[in-house]
């Protein structure tokens, strides 16, 4: 088996069972004996495509970097502004652990994102040159695809734990927010 199809073969596999969604693969060759031109003209047609899905995925990404980024600064609850108090501006609700998972799935979702915007662009830059590589652009590709999935998720648990904290005194609102927020994960 050739080394670029056992890739193929795990990354399929690993993203399919992570994320559920079909990934991108190399178009394979109809006959041994179709010629050059032909796989050139198929190779920029699947580019092509993947450009165009990837301007939408790029979208999507650039709003959740912009949200999570937002939200890393204006935190449930806001800072401590007491000036005599030792910990002026620390965030208020800094003890509570669902406060902790909010800012984690917050950092999550951002690292993810942009790592998703930087693979868009990369793949973006390798469109454009002289020598297109076609599997490279499925590989980044493939990447941003299971990055923006990563921080789909990370971001419905930052919704989901940022509402519990600001709504724990209202224990029964609070769980139903979070209810609603994990059916996400569960679908």
């Amino acid at each position: 088996m050739a080394m670029s199809a056992v890739v193929e073969t795990v990354l399929s596999h690993l993203f399919s069972a992570t994320s559920g969604m079909m990934l991108v693969v190399p178009p394979q060759a109809e006959s041994e004996g179709n010629d050059h031109e032909d796989r050139a003209r198929r190779d920029e047609k699947v580019v092509e495509n993947i450009m165009k899905t990837s301007q939408m995925h790029l979208v999507v990404a650039t709003l959740l970097m912009t949200v999570t980024f937002t939200a890393g600064f204006t935190l449930p609850e806001g800072f401590e502004s007491d000036t005599n108090s030792p910990n002026k501006g620390m965030a208020i609700l800094l003890r509570r652990t669902a406060f902790r998972a909010f800012v984690v799935s917050d950092a999550i979702t951002f690292t993810c994102s942009s790592g998703a915007v930087f693979a868009y662009f990369a793949m973006a830059a390798n469109s454009i040159s002289a020598v297109t590589e076609l599997t490279v652009i499925i590989q980044l590709y493939n990447m941003a695809i299971a990055l923006q999935i990563y921080a789909m998720a990370a971001v419905v648990v930052a919704f989901a734990t940022g509402m519990y904290v600001t709504l724990e005194h209202s224990i029964g609102l609070a769980i139903t927010v979070y209810f609603i927020g994990s059916m996400k994960l569960v679908l």
